[in-house]
């Protein structure tokens, strides 16, 4: 064996991160979306017989309590009408937020009460539905404009991805939310207010845009107090 091709103590780690970049190239080149790719990895694990992470102790997604929704939109209407129509939006239609920044005034259907989002990596755009309140307050917010980012920055463009998670980030603490709090948070929290109220799978699979069920179905993970009071009913305690 050459000595290049033997194996070092140190040699793992510098193998694994190489055999990350080779990955990591791989989908990129591909274009491929975040759920793609997580639908890919879970398949090339199955396939060589690796067993995914361990997360029997987390559950589905973290995501808000009711309390914390109410107390986060609460502190950003506070702050101003615009940043509460904001986090708004990016809590009620679960748009990620490369999406969301991108929504433009001609995006939204006030006849379909719906809005199109678009992702930057080759999904399709996908019309997801919007509550008649929330148009209303839409309505108010674009004015007469018929074209254009929808919420545009100072100077004049959209909002970038890094400074709308400050301002979810700063929310979150003013509204006194000890976790950490991100805009994919607000997109769990949506979802698993949908899953928790009935809404089925295939459905809410379609809403969030996701490509793979699987994706999908951990908001449909039975927490331990789910068990604990189906059990408890069952035994009639």
């Amino acid at each position: 064996m050459k000595p290049a091709d033997m194996p070092s103590q140190n040699g793992s780690d510098h193998d694994r991160q190489a055999d990350i970049r080779k990955v990591a190239k791989i989908l990129r080149d591909g274009n491929y979306s975040y759920d793609q790719s997580a639908h890919l990895i879970r398949k090339a694990r199955r396939r060589v017989g690796l067993s995914p992470p361990d997360r029997s102790s987390s559950g589905s997604p973290e995501r808000l309590s009711s309390e914390e929704q109410e107390a986060f939109l609460e502190a950003a209407y506070d702050r101003d009408g615009r940043t509460g129509l904001q986090m708004r939006v990016l809590l009620e239609t679960g748009a990620r937020v490369s999406a969301f920044v991108q929504v433009r005034v001609e995006d939204i259907s006030f006849r379909d009460l719906e809005i199109r989002l678009r992702h930057t990596k080759g999904e399709k755009p996908r019309d997801v539905p919007i509550l008649s309140s929330l148009a209303n307050e839409l309505k108010l917010h674009v004015g007469d404009r018929e074209t254009g980012w929808l919420f545009r920055s100072r100077q004049g463009g959209h909002y970038s991805k890094r400074r709308i998670q400050q301002i979810v980030k700063s929310v979150a603490e003013e509204a006194g939310i000890r976790k950490r709090v991100y805009p994919h948070l607000l997109r769990h929290t949506v979802a698993q207010r949908l899953a928790d109220q009935g809404m089925r799978e295939e459905l809410l699979q379609q809403f969030l845009g996701h490509e793979a069920p699987e994706t999908t179905q951990r908001y449909y993970e039975p927490r331990r107090t789910d068990v604990k009071e189906a059990f408890e009913e069952a035994l009639g305690t």
